[in-house]
């Protein structure tokens, strides 16, 4: 009787553990991490988990380009997609803009087609985790709080959770989320306006990282009219928050910790990132996750470069020949 008892108790223990599930692991980690903000970061552990439990997820692959293979259960949809032809963010008026000249609807509806809803998580991911950066902003900026980035290549989760057969994004789709954008919880805040630019150079408490590849940020190389980088900006290339080209890896925090150190003074609280087009500048979400305050540079060089008044260093006159072969690459 005695034996039965113990077998049945050991079972029952067993049973717990399993029914912790990837999921749980995933908590765990999160509740350990020592992230800044742990509930916007998606662990592997936790996207193998919602492959298998879509009546909880959504699963967003944000590539750039359409893949071979994507994320099982995920539906691929281009971040430039949530862009403007100008680059902006969908719904932005133009720049420069004041807090507030903004109409969430269009990107609202995206969303909502693709599932979006208040009782479901949503994580972001791409093979280029830039990529994803793009789509993650977005939709936390509009104030839903249940969005995730997975912050390195998804095809880290292996063979047997990617798939040729996946959803593909078509603006014909009906709207089966229910999202709905309360403008008052539109996160401002991280959205830099030009206003917040100039202050940036001038209060010591606010730093700029420039993400672009050294090239661009020397002014050697451009995609527009002039090269050359924000007054003050210091130079960090998206690509040093990975530890290899295929960004499967993140760097440790230690690491990325000693990065940051070595280019702002301890007296720096926020940073604002900024690049060609704000697409690579949503790598500050790493940034943010050390613990500053980040704002992202929707506008970017692309805009700032015509802004005659924008105080700039390292500024160097671009012919259109070489504008032309930028593009084109």
């Amino acid at each position: 009787m005695k034996k039965s008892i113990v077998v049945i108790s050991i079972l029952a223990v067993i049973l717990a553990i399993s029914s912790i599930s990837s999921y749980g692991l995933s908590a765990m980690q999160n509740q350990s991490s020592e992230w800044a903000h742990p509930e916007c970061m998606a662990t592997v552990e936790e996207a193998a988990y919602a492959i298998e439990h879509p009546e909880e997820y959504v699963i967003i692959d944000a590539s750039k380009s359409k893949p071979n293979e994507s994320v099982k259960n995920a539906i691929w949809i281009s971040f430039k997609t949530f862009r403007q032809p100008n680059g902006l963010l969908k719904g932005i008026w133009g720049y420069p803009i004041k807090p507030g000249q903004f109409d969430p609807d269009e990107l609202q509806h995206i969303f909502r087609q693709l599932g979006v809803s208040e009782n479901k998580t949503v994580i972001v991911l791409a093979r280029d985790p830039t990529d994803a950066g793009v789509v993650w902003f977005a939709l936390y900026f509009l104030g839903f709080d249940r969005v995730k980035l997975l912050p390195v290549n998804y095809t880290v989760l292996g063979k047997d959770n990617l798939t040729s057969d996946f959803k593909v994004y078509s603006p014909n789709m009906s709207e089966v989320g229910d999202f709905t954008v309360d403008k008052s919880k539109i996160r401002w805040d991280m959205y830099a306006t030009r206003q917040d630019i100039l202050m940036a150079m001038e209060n010591p408490s606010i730093g700029i990282a420039d993400l672009r590849p050294p090239a661009y940020y020397n002014g050697s190389k451009a995609k527009t009219i002039r090269g050359g980088h924000l007054m003050t900006a210091v130079n960090i290339p998206f690509y040093e928050f990975w530890e290899d080209k295929y960004m499967t890896k993140l760097k440790s925090k230690e690491e990325l910790q000693k990065l940051l150190a070595e280019k702002f003074p301890k007296q720096v609280r926020k940073i604002i990132t900024t690049c060609n087009t704000g697409h690579r500048a949503s790598a500050g979400f790493i940034i943010w996750q050390l613990g500053y305050e980040w704002a992202l540079d929707d506008a970017s060089w692309n805009f700032h470069a015509f802004e005659g008044d924008m105080p700039a260093s390292d500024v160097k006159i671009i012919n259109l020949f070489e504008i032309a072969e930028a593009v084109k690459s």
